[in-house]
């Protein structure tokens, strides 16, 4: 019986596996029409310094999330889903509309990016869904690198290819720096992960890889990276909590999502219809609530 089940959930995550390779494959021979490189930093350093201090802030803020993470307090996931739900409206109102209504769709990922912190706020503070517990395991253990990547790794790679700091999408302002940070605060969660709170953040990624990897932006390689192993694991992690059916879907999903790659309205669309489907399924109580969760609370030491 496990084994057929683990045969069927396997299956469908080698097919996300499948349209990664295809997809991608594809892409590399015909890239993605982009910008030029320096007009897209060019974007950016007009933001940075539109929005100049505000990287400081949501940097700071981004440190007091990982603190409240390894040493909890008895709200700390809920603070934590504040924060993060600020930050996505902050990128949604801020970014999108003030500092880069030009880009294609801003509107409409204005629109998904508040969606988010709205879904935040539910899943983290109304029911109690996302709790961040980073533990001694492999999901948390790449939760570390991807967290560290977001906020150390983008600066780093722009300014080693010769880019001046102030054009760079840096977190605090760059949508593809704060879904990768996020994705590493899903890897801190306990399972099972509410997957309505995932499937925004991955549209974003897999919307924005393929022009920004054509351009060279080469940063934003390594958010799709995140972006599939990070969905790929909580997908297979968590099928204990979840009826095979429902560990399939996600998988097969996913390797739609993917094949999509770059089709900025086809991805906001599916995410905010799965988004709708699922938070209904969360609410109605299809889901295991917080309290009959067996995974005892500890920290990191666990």
């Amino acid at each position: 019986m496990h084994a057929r089940r683990d045969l069927a959930d396997g299956a469908a995550l080698a097919a996300a596996v499948f349209a990664v390779a295809v997809t991608y494959g594809i892409l590399a021979v015909h890239p993605w029409s982009h910008v030029p490189l320096n007009e897209f930093l060019a974007t950016f350093g007009r933001a940075n310094a539109a929005a100049w201090p505000a990287q400081i802030v949501w940097y700071l803020a981004a440190v007091a999330m990982v603190g409240l993470a390894f040493w909890p307090t008895g709200r700390s996931s809920q603070l934590i889903s504040v924060l993060a739900a600020a930050y996505f409206a902050w990128i949604g109102i801020g970014y999108f509309v003030w500092l880069a209504p030009g880009i294609g769709l801003s509107s409409a990922w204005a629109a998904v990016f508040t969606l988010q912190a709205v879904l935040l706020l539910v899943a983290g503070v109304a029911r109690s869904d996302l709790v961040i517990r980073p533990r001694r395991d492999l999901a948390s253990g790449l939760g570390d690198v991807f967290i560290a990547y977001a906020l150390i790794g983008y600066p780093v790679i722009g300014l080693l290819g010769g880019h001046p700091l102030r054009d760079l999408p840096v977190f605090g302002l760059a949508p593809c720096a704060s879904v990768t940070f996020f994705f590493g605060l899903l890897l801190w969660a306990r399972p099972p992960v509410p997957k309505y709170v995932l499937l925004v953040p991955l549209a974003w990624a897999l919307t924005a890889a393929p022009p920004d990897m054509a351009a060279g932006v080469a940063a934003d390689y390594g958010m799709l990276v995140v972006a599939l192993i990070a969905t790929g694991l909580i997908i297979w992690r968590d099928r204990a909590w979840t009826p095979t059916w429902e560990t399939v879907a996600g998988g097969l999903l996913l390797a739609l999502m993917i094949a999509w790659s770059g089709h900025d309205n086809i991805l906001i669309g599916l995410a905010v219809v799965l988004v709708a489907a699922v938070l209904v399924e969360a609410i109605t109580g299809r889901l295991r609530q917080p309290q009959e969760r067996t995974t005892p609370r500890m920290g990191r030491a666990s």
